[in-house]
């Protein structure tokens, strides 16, 4: 059988295609299948052949892999299992003579030219997910408990690709959080209250008493040395009392109580002053 391409396969294939290996490989699949001519729907992007898939961002993306889904699933409703009259290789690809199919590619594109969507159903779904897994890969740590779609719900008619970090943060201290002055952990502070929020490990490295070390410098005389600042242990046992209770029942530690407190302690002047507090 002499296998050839539908005439507007052909010209698709002239104006955006390689024309002789793409030419080539259609009709090897057309004769695979035993077809006298072979016509495309679409390709894998899920776009008509108009060669605009090589610039699609991401809701286009998502919007032709949903249209994708829904052709195959409109091709096995309607001709059959795959192989048959129809076929996917990377293109949604179907015999040219068949009366049923291409009725349905016509109805397809069709449908696809007065609206992009061919499931709304499937669609929003995807798009969905696709939102979710935005804020979930953004750089911003979400609090224990909290994932994409808890964000997503706070957000005013979120739109994929368009969800930044301030409109993440927005949402989460609608939803209680404060995140800790000093790291990128969210606290849900139970008490309004101005001051600088911190979370436990940050409020112990508040801690930290300034220590002061003398290097003698080689050669020098006995009393010449360098002074190298840095901070010594975090005062765990000064803190404790307060992380574990106030700190606790209010959500968050804050750095003026933090340092008040150790201030107030045998070990703490240095803490506290080394910080120019």
């Amino acid at each position: 059988m002499n296998a050839t391409l539908a005439p507007e396969l052909a010209d698709a294939v002239d104006k955006f295609g390689s024309s002789y290996d793409t030419a080539q490989n259609l009709i090897t699949e057309c004769a695979a299948h035993d077809w006298a001519r072979i016509a495309i729907v679409m390709d894998v992007s899920g776009f008509l052949e108009d060669g605009d898939h090589w610039y699609a961002t991401e809701a286009e993306q998502v919007l032709a892999a949903s249209n994708y889904e829904a052709a195959k699933r409109m091709f096995t409703e309607e001709c059959g299992p795959i192989g048959g009259r129809w076929d996917d290789t990377g293109w949604i690809m179907y015999d040219a003579d068949d009366p049923t199919a291409v009725r349905l590619a016509e109805r397809i594109t069709g449908a696809l030219h007065g609206y992009p969507i061919l499931d709304e159903s499937d669609h929003s779904e995807r798009e969905w997910q696709a939102m979710v897994e935005e804020v979930e890969g953004s750089p911003l740590t979400l609090p224990d408990g909290v994932d994409g779609a808890d964000v997503l719900r706070e957000l005013s008619c979120p739109q994929l690709g368009c969800i930044t970090m301030d409109m993440v943060e927005e949402a989460l201290s609608g939803m209680g959080y404060t995140q800790c002055s000093d790291c990128d952990e969210w606290l849900t502070v139970m008490t309004a209250r101005s001051g600088e929020p911190l979370c436990r490990d940050c409020a112990l490295e508040e801690s930290r008493p300034e220590t002061i070390t003398a290097v003698p410098i080689p050669g020098a005389a006995p009393w010449r040395a360098y002074d190298v600042r840095g901070f010594g242990e975090p005062l765990a046992a000064v803190l404790t009392p307060y992380l574990d209770g106030y700190a606790t029942q209010q959500g968050a530690a804050y750095r003026e109580d933090v340092r008040a407190i150790v201030r107030g302690s045998r070990a703490g002047y240095r803490a506290v002053y080394g910080r120019a507090a």
